[in-house]
């Protein structure tokens, strides 16, 4: 069970709406970022300022439309440099949360997918969310456990677009944890497209 720290209230808000919004949404969603990366461990510079979702293509719709009382925008395709994928953006609690669904990065030879429904498959984390007003009438409501983007993506996504500054630490959370190389990390290395820099440089942050 983990919680944001008291100076993040309104991201702690934020995060409580999202899971009531989409609580009756059956498709998969993720909480990644610096906010993911929080919730992990993983030691930041600087505390999230905002929030962003992962979702795969098939997905962006439903969870638009569950959110929609929020959205600032409206979804559209976005390929900017490296990234492609189908965005919007939403403002909760005053945080402004980014929905990206189908995400692909382009970069060192690499094509990397984001699969949310195969993602969705590592262990999820609760938030305690306790503290949190909401309406009388969602006050007894079960939510489902949060899911984060596991680190292993946190890892593959941040060396793709040169962060030392995440991956270094990223890696080190990861080397505290298991020793050397996790299954889920050779798995995202074989599902998809990298270079071998990326490749020799994954094997060399965790090496134990």
């Amino acid at each position: 069970m983990f919680c944001l720290p008291s100076t993040l209230d309104h991201l702690e808000n934020a995060l409580r709406q999202v899971q009531l919004r989409l609580r009756g949404v059956d498709k998969p969603w993720l909480v990644g970022g610096s906010c993911g990366l929080l919730l992990h461990g993983v030691p930041l510079q600087a505390p999230p300022r905002d929030l962003d979702l992962y979702a795969d293509d098939e997905s962006a719709s439903e969870l638009h439309r569950a959110l929609s009382g929020y959205a600032v925008d409206e979804q559209t395709e976005d390929r900017s440099g490296m990234y492609r994928s189908i965005l919007s953006h939403y403002s909760i609690e005053d945080i402004k949360v980014e929905l990206v669904c189908g995400f692909e990065v382009t970069a060192h030879e690499s094509v990397y997918r984001v699969e949310a429904g195969y993602l969705v498959q590592s262990q999820p984390i609760a938030i305690r969310t306790g503290g949190v007003m909401e309406p009388e009438t969602e006050s007894d409501v079960s939510l489902p456990p949060l899911k984060l983007m596991p680190l292993e993506h946190e890892l593959l996504f941040n060396v793709l677009r040169d962060r030392p500054d995440r991956y270094e630490a990223i890696a080190g959370v990861m080397r505290s944890r298991s020793k050397g190389m996790t299954p889920f990390m050779r798995e995202l290395m074989r599902r998809n497209r990298l270079g071998k820099q990326v490749k020799a440089r994954l094997k060399r942050l965790l090496q134990p």
